[in-house]
């Protein structure tokens, strides 16, 4: 791309932040858009666009639905009434398909009318929806991506949370149906010599057990409604084995009241138990009593079919799942006086890149994806793990003295939980009045939210405020949140660090320390000029200098690894066995060596020639050139004449490092090598230089054709003589 098209892109992204710190986003969706008409596939200016609209669309539903959830100047309106608009609202919503905004709305009814028995009894159904459809969805994926082991994980949390959840029997059939299970020899008889009496407690245990309502709901009952008596009816009809009658009841009751989730469920219950419903089988008719018998076999085909069902669910959680989460026995003999030294090792199923810390410190992974906590001392330890589009597994661990143990970890995706979120002002006397919006919807300043990125800000008149868009990504109950309401002559700035970058950082404003051991920071600063600064271990500072005005300033900082180490390249002719250091690392031609910066010993050795012990040093970010110099090994044989002589490849002695294109600059993330052929005379000057692989783009070809056109070689010698010669060569961009 033209280097007038790389200055009119930079010219557009500039003037599109400018408009975003104005406030007028569309704007400065307009200048980025002109940015994709030039460069089409610019990955950035894509991000930014998505991050804008996210903000734009906010802000938007926000004034479209703000009159329909607040009460107007003027308009009398009753509690009540108020109470059945929210459950109106949370319904149509739930319909939609939009759980969340029904959860909120029920929240909202539940703070109008705490005692609400119906408010409460829909907020624990859309919970409960919430999280089993959450874990559904997420078991599938495992399914369809071969892991069987975590999609069984998730129907047992399924179990966990709704017992009687319609999902899971789908999901248990599609996990039959993936591994049949096999019956072990021996276990025909046992499945056989179940008694009917105990299958048919395990089957009914989550269709008699109440609902997950607190316990103040449980004292002071209003009257009871016919549709609770007639499931009262049918569950003690249940707890006394009457499943005839209770079937029979739930029917008429289905009938009666066909919108009642609770009755249709038991009726599915016991219409399986019944064996109306068994699939691929007969059906089993429900057992009643007749004129020639009064005694009922003790044994029943439903009953066979069940306990085959519950067998094979059991082997699948005790056999498979129970290896993966095995916890250490806890050692019943004295421990010794000192504590001995502990080393355990964690995997990470499901989840390739990820970054973890211990104490805040970054732990490196091993090659088979594997991380070791590692101490010889005791105490808690806080390990985290952290990756892109999961939430962060956070959690403080006590491990004993000379504990060895494998344990493995399952991040949640994203939009797996709710966690509850509870918003703060700063910068008012009080929170009177003030307005809390997430993702553009009015809400109370306690709500629950699914994890994931969310847009929050805090709307009072007289004050200025920005959308701060906010990672949920852990389930911390409850989640503290500190909003900023500003003076007409303030705005606020706000420093978060990337998902992907491991511990915590110290943040720093115009020379002062505003935070420390922390990953976000949110402060409220006068209009003016200001220099903003971020320091995290083991990464360079990343710092910026801004112009704070009403529409403030938001940045995810992910500041660029310090490189320690340089490459060692080796050239291939004549071949030769390379050691560094004593450690053989393999035979030219070879990649690049990636070695510490430093000095290192390298050994070259071929049967031909003498062996080549050199000494080099390591610079990092950079390369290092060595090439096999020693006298040929002295053999009887014939002269060899001149022509027949090996011919000596170049190799560069002076290197001209390449300049960074702008597209590649403004792309970010841009790693790789550019290859070329390079002509070099008797005199060790580069005579031409041919691109023969690009695999990066954005410039970078002809970028390095330009480095290497500067470079000076040792030229190639053929019996000693000076030749010319086309050799190869690489170079490498690293692009932050």
């Amino acid at each position: 791309m033209a280097a007038s098209e790389n200055a009119r892109i930079q010219r557009l992204i500039n003037s599109a932040e400018d408009f975003v710190q104005k406030g007028e986003r569309q704007k400065a969706l307009t200048e980025l858009h002109k940015v994709l008409d030039i460069d089409s596939g610019n990955k950035a200016v894509k991000k930014r666009i998505s991050e804008i609209e996210r903000e734009v669309a906010a802000m938007r539903n926000f004034r479209k639905t703000r009159d329909s959830r607040t009460h107007k100047t003027g308009k009398s309106v009753s509690s009540g009434d108020f109470v059945e608009e929210c459950i109106a609202r949370s319904e149509e919503a739930f319909r939609q398909g939009d759980e969340v905004r029904a959860l909120q709305e029920l929240e909202r009814a539940r703070r109008h009318d705490p005692d609400n028995k119906l408010v409460k009894r829909k907020i624990i159904t859309v919970r409960r929806q919430i999280k089993t459809d959450n874990l559904y969805d997420l078991a599938l994926a495992r399914l369809y991506e071969s892991d069987p082991v975590a999609a069984v994980k998730n129907a047992r949390a399924i179990f966990a949370v709704w017992p009687g959840a319609p999902v899971l029997s789908d999901l248990l059939d599609k996990l039959e149906a993936y591994t049949p299970a096999e019956v072990l020899p021996g276990e025909e008889e046992e499945v056989e010599d179940l008694e009917y009496a105990d299958l048919e407690d395990a089957d009914l245990e989550d269709i008699t057990e109440d609902e997950d309502v607190p316990a103040e709901e449980v004292s002071d009952k209003p009257e009871t409604s016919p549709e609770d008596a007639a499931i009262i009816s049918i569950r003690g009809k249940i707890s006394r084995n009457n499943l005839v009658g209770a079937l029979e009841e739930a029917r008429t009751a289905g009938k009666t009241y066909p919108g009642n989730v609770t009755l249709k469920e038991l009726l599915n219950k016991l219409e399986k138990l019944s064996g109306k419903k068994t699939t691929g089988k007969a059906a089993v008719a429900p057992v009643v009593k007749t004129g020639r018998s009064e005694k009922q076999p003790k044994k029943k085909p439903v009953a066979l079919i069940a306990a085959i069902l519950i067998v094979l669910v059991l082997v699948v959680v005790f056999v498979v799942i129970k290896p993966f989460n095995k916890v250490p026995q806890e050692d019943t003999t004295q421990q010794a006086a000192v504590f001995q030294p502990y080393a355990v090792t964690y995997s990470v199923s499901g989840v390739d890149d990820f970054s973890v810390t211990v104490d805040g410190e970054a732990v490196s992974t091993l090659p088979d994806g594997s991380f070791v906590v590692e101490g010889s001392a005791e105490g808690a330890r806080t390990v985290e793990v952290r990756s892109s589009g999961y939430e962060t597994f956070r959690e403080d661990v006590v491990f004993e003295s000379g504990e060895e143990a494998a344990l493995s970890i399952t991040l949640d995706s994203l939009g797996t939980n709710t966690v509850q979120v509870v918003m703060q002002a700063s910068g008012s006397d009080s929170g009177t009045g003030v307005t809390w919006l997430v993702d553009g919807a009015e809400v109370e300043n306690t709500v629950s939210l699914l994890t994931g990125m969310h847009v929050f800000q805090a709307v009072l008149e007289g004050y200025n405020s920005v959308p701060e868009s906010i990672l949920v990504d852990y389930s911390q109950e409850p989640l503290q949140i500190s909003l900023a309401l500003l003076s007409q002559e303030e705005s606020q700035v706000i420093l978060a660090l990337a998902g992907d970058i491991p511990g915590s950082a110290v943040f720093t404003i115009d020379g002062d320390r505003v935070g420390s051991g922390v990953r976000r920071i949110s402060e409220v600063l006068p209009f003016g000029t200001h220099t903003l600064r971020v320091d995290v271990e083991n990464y360079e500072t990343w710092s910026r200098s801004i112009t704070l005005d009403a529409g403030g300033y938001s940045a995810t900082v992910s500041p660029v690894e310090i490189v320690t180490t340089g490459r060692l390249l080796i050239a291939p002719e004549p071949w030769a066995d390379v050691s560094v250091d004593g450690v053989s690392v393999g035979q030219t031609p070879m990649a690049p060596i990636e070695l510490e910066e430093g000095s290192h010993t390298v050994q070259l050795t071929n049967p031909d020639y003498e062996d080549q012990t050199s000494t080099v040093t390591i610079t990092a970010g950079e390369d290092t050139s060595v090439r096999y110099t020693a006298a040929a090994a002295q053999e009887e044989q014939p002269e060899v004449i001149v022509e027949e002589q090996p011919v000596m490849p170049p190799f560069p002695i002076s290197q001209v490092g390449p300049e960074v294109p702008g597209l590649a600059s403004d792309m970010g993330d841009v790693h790789g090598y550019v290859t070329l052929d390079v002509l070099v005379g008797v005199d060790g000057s580069v005579k031409s230089v041919t691109v023969v692989n690009d695999e990066l783009g954005l410039g970078c070809g002809a970028a390095a054709r330009a480095a290497v056109s500067q470079w000076v070689f040792n030229p190639a010698t053929q019996g000693g003589v000076p030749v010319e010669l086309t050799t190869q060569v690489q170079v490498r961009f690293d692009v932050e």
